[in-house]
């Protein structure tokens, strides 16, 4: 059975475009050694680069005079001379950023919801698209998904869940590709039950699942006692994973975790081998920097701002594209023997980060392993942590049982998180609490477990 639906899956795939021929190029080149790697991709960065200069109104004004592109060549020592893209560039500049021979692509409009609040609008097409999916391919190939396995989705984006009844053409896709997607936006404990049953039922071969919503699950499960068919894997995407959140889904599922990233604007970014030591980036599609406060480039092993290029959409090109994410690039050479470079680790949004009075940071590790792992005890299910102010910090909490005073009921607990966290912002900072019902994710899915409105 598995044979058949790979073989037609592949037959559908093939129909549509060329992700396979492109899969199969990406594979034969990613053990290449490094040093050819970077050669291919600079080759690649400055084809778009050429083509931004020529066709992108946005991009010439900014390059015109600027020694980036001369006699039809491209200086690559000048390519950090180009503005960072903003997301408020793709909402304000959307006209100017399109391409002068879109009419020639088979192009369409994508949008993000935006996992800090600001939706955008972009344009792509079906030559990126194809890259996209052979990345994609590639990424769950790494994992031992392969065509024709089975696969649950704990999915958590509404525009990528059907809304009402599924048409006939989209249930003969899910049954070809041996799909079962679950709405990750519904996790309450009828629900959990529910994806319970689900799993044990269908014994997928793999699961794909947003970050938090995998926890909450394993969560639940070891709660309740509860026992869950182990799949040969887990790819979890779309949120940090941290490491009590990889502990936990690990021991719960009695598997393996295949960690990946990327964004809806610019695709499928990295993703981990079986050594687990970093995430591989996909350096035929995507160009990545890492930069200091000051944006001078971090060396290698500095945790910066993650820059990123997509070298595969040329209709509209996002070139040095803030993507809101800290990173480090890895000093180390995976001994998979895969070349391409390593991300050391995704550390969160760039706002997802407190501002002491005095301007210095500090990181969301601490606060989530405080709440989350040493003082949660099982009696928090979920919760986010607010900087209101420099001196004023929210912490929401939705408990494991709901009780009428619980103020009262975890005086002590509370008085602990207080403590704290005022040990790092200092004894001046006021901490309040708000128990509610849920905190629902952003729009695209994504969870934040901390929030500043602190601008640093």
């Amino acid at each position: 059975m598995k044979f058949v639906r790979s073989s037609i899956y592949k037959m559908k795939i093939k129909s549509q475009g060329g992700s396979l021929e492109k899969l199969k190029l990406i594979e034969d080149i990613q053990f290449f050694p490094p040093e050819k790697i970077t050669e291919i991709q600079e080759e690649k960065l400055k084809k778009i680069i050429l083509h931004s200069y020529y066709n992108v109104p946005y991009y010439r004004q900014l390059m015109d005079n600027k020694g980036i592109v001369e006699n039809n060549k491209v200086n690559l020592k000048r390519f950090t001379d180009i503005p960072i893209l903003e997301k408020s560039d793709l909402i304000e500049r959307f006209e100017e950023l399109k391409s002068n021979d879109l009419k020639n692509r088979k192009s369409f409009v994508n949008s993000s919801g935006g996992s800090t609040g600001e939706p955008v609008s972009f344009i792509q097409d079906k030559e990126y698209y194809d890259w996209m999916m052979a990345v994609k391919f590639l990424f769950n190939k790494w994992a031992g998904i392969d065509f024709g396995d089975s696969l649950i989705r704990l999915w958590g984006s509404e525009r990528d869940l059907f809304v009402g009844k599924e048409t006939l053409k989209t249930m003969v896709g899910r049954l070809i590709k041996s799909e079962k997607w679950l709405n990750a936006f519904r996790m309450n404990n009828e629900d959990m039950e529910k994806f319970l049953d689900e799993i044990n039922n269908m014994k997928p071969n793999h699961i794909l699942a947003y970050v938090e919503s995998i926890y909450e699950l394993a969560r639940y499960i070891e709660l309740n006692n509860k026992k869950v068919y182990s799949p040969e894997s887990i790819m979890t995407s779309a949120g940090t994973l941290y490491p009590h959140m990889r502990d936990t889904i690990e021991r719960v599922f009695d598997t393996e975790i295949f960690n990946r990233y990327g964004s809806r604007e610019v695709g499928d970014i990295a993703c981990e081998c079986s050594n687990h030591n970093g995430l591989h980036i996909s350096s035929l599609t995507h160009f990545i920097e890492v930069i200091n406060p000051d944006g001078t480039p971090a060396k290698n092993g500095v945790e910066g701002e993650l820059i990123v290029t997509p070298l595969t959409n040329f209709s509209m090109p996002l070139l040095r594209y803030r993507i809101g994410d800290t990173g480090t690039i890895s000093r180390e050479v995976c001994s998979c023997g895969r070349g391409f470079p390593l991300l050391e680790k995704v550390s969160g949004r760039i706002t997802d980060r407190f501002i002491r009075p005095d301007g210095s940071i500090v990181i969301p590790i601490y606060l989530i392993h405080i709440v989350g792992v040493v003082l949660y005890d099982k009696w928090i299910r979920k919760f986010q942590i607010i900087q209101e102010d420099y001196n004023e910090v929210k912490v929401k909490i939705v408990l494991q049982s709901p009780n009428n005073d619980p103020h009262l009921v975890y005086k002590n607990q509370l008085n602990e998180i207080t403590d704290k966290i005022k040990f790092v912002m200092g004894k001046e900072c006021n901490i309040s609490y708000e128990f509610v019902n849920n905190i629902p994710p952003t729009s695209s899915g994504k969870y934040r477990y901390i929030i500043s409105k602190v601008e640093g």
